[in-house]
């Protein structure tokens, strides 16, 4: 009880911390928050978890510990290591919530109300009061937009339907936002959601997804600013990330690179801009952190089949949880899409969402719930009855 009322508490105290500043989007230093938010839910948890689950924690371990090794040895500062690292820690945190029922469905629909209310109020407030036009909660909103849609997820599985109100509100959000990310990620989860059979009502949804289309390419275009694609800075980390593999054989595309390659010199250098991501040993280093894009960061690092098994892993563990198939394809798309541009699942705004979606009882899974407790109370009853 005490870790889903905090849980859920914290999210919203920290939202409505934001609407103190318009200069910066929160006076709390969120990210830091949030993580101890999600770690001290974990200390408080049970640890009883399927076999699979103890397999995903034990195989990460290794690996963190294999490639730390190497990254040690190396010479490579610890925090050059963990920035490049996270997923995989954030893999064994989501492997322990896999599972487990924490927030009822109530709890879930109030929190996604609420959010929806705050994020719709601080997003005007910051076009009226703020210098620039990017709003947010809690940090830039290419990373917040991903947390509400994941609890957007969580509140359509409880009826496999939101509120026309619902729908409008976190329309106008996501589009307020101006995150390309968003925007596609969002276009991505409704398509997936809504089209299920091809009659006249999907007719009527294809419709109102052309519209929402048009207003994906509107903010696309607004995003140039009157340049042209090569001025879009994900499009230079995508030109730098082509230099950086001109050179890789078949393995380097399957497995990546060693652990923590330095980019080279010329890419660096390009990037300049962006000092705070260099290496925190040397300042003149950079590494593929540097690039933003997590799937492009991914393949560096750990290669295509590297990519491909995080993904798989976070599919299976919300098949623990029994989290629908429609939703667990929408959580991969909102991951892989946001992923493009910045950090997905190595970002504690996607893991905290994530944690509300592997832990909300649904109805499906309040019934078998009910089922697998009057088991173990049967099988409780007959042990003592054998006494």
């Amino acid at each position: 009880m005490m870790v889903k009322n905090n849980y859920l508490f914290f999210i919203v105290v920290m939202s409505l911390a934001s609407f103190v500043s318009y200069t910066y989007y929160n006076p709390l230093p969120t990210n830091a928050l949030f993580e101890v938010m999600v770690l001290t839910s974990l200390l408080l948890l049970a640890k009883r978890m399927e076999a699979g689950a103890w397999f995903i924690v034990c195989g990460c371990l290794c690996y963190i510990a294999y490639t730390f090794t190497l990254s040690y040895l190396g010479a490579t500062h610890p925090k050059d290591y963990f920035l490049a690292y996270k997923s995989y820690v954030y893999l064994i945190i989501l492997a322990f919530f896999s599972g487990k029922c924490l927030f009822s469905q109530a709890q879930i629909r109030i929190l996604f109300n609420t959010l929806l209310v705050i994020f719709f109020c601080k997003y005007i407030l910051w076009f009226i009061f703020a210098t620039f036009k990017r709003p947010g909660v809690f940090a830039e909103n290419n990373f917040e937009i991903m947390t509400i849609l994941f609890i957007a997820l969580a509140a359509w599985s409880i009826e496999k339907k939101l509120t026309g109100m619902q729908w409008i509100t976190l329309t106008l959000v996501v589009f307020m936002s101006g995150s390309r990310s968003g925007v596609v990620s969002y276009f991505a989860m409704l398509t997936l959601l809504l089209i299920r059979t091809f009659d006249f009502k999907t007719v009527l949804k294809l419709m109102v997804l052309g519209v929402i289309g048009i207003g994906v390419v509107a903010v696309l275009a607004s995003r140039l600013s009157g340049d042209d694609v090569s001025s879009i800075d994900r499009v230079v980390f995508a030109q730098g990330f082509l230099i950086a593999i001109k050179d890789w054989t078949w393995f380097n595309f399957l497995f990546g690179s060693a652990p923590l390659t330095a980019l080279p010199d010329v890419v660096c250098d390009r990037l300049v801009f962006y000092k705070t991501l260099f290496s925190a040993k040397d300042p003149t280093v950079c590494y593929s952190v540097i690039l933003h894009s997590y799937v492009i960061r991914q393949v560096f690092d750990h290669g295509i089949v590297g990519l491909f098994i995080v993904f798989v892993i976070l599919n299976y563990l919300m098949k623990i949880s029994l989290v629908t198939g429609r939703v667990r394809l929408s959580v991969l798309a909102i991951l892989f899409l946001n992923g493009l541009s910045v950090s997905s699942i190595n970002s504690v705004y996607a893991l905290v969402g994530i944690v509300v979606i592997l832990t909300t009882m649904y109805p499906h899974r309040f019934a078998l719930e009910r089922k697998k407790l009057a088991a173990e109370l049967d099988s409780n009853k007959c042990i003592k009855s054998d006494f």
